[in-house]
């Protein structure tokens, strides 16, 4: 999984004015931030994920007929 920077432009980047702040792959944010059009601001960490409960079994709504 790659890793995710936030990243704040010095520069009108992808149609967003100065100042923006945007979510770039580490491989985008590192060969912009070297050219000064941003300025990377913090690392974004995943979100762990969330095991789910235990699924119950579905009961039979239907009425036997006597």
């Amino acid at each position: 999984m790659r890793t995710k920077y936030k990243v704040k432009t010095k520069a009108v980047f992808n149609g967003q004015p100065v100042g923006s702040i945007i979510e770039l792959d580490e491989k985008t944010a590192k060969r912009y931030e070297t050219l000064k059009y941003l300025e990377i601001i913090e690392e974004v960490k995943p979100k762990a994920k969330k095991e789910s409960a235990p699924k119950k079994p579905a009961k039979s709504s239907s009425k036997k007929s006597e």
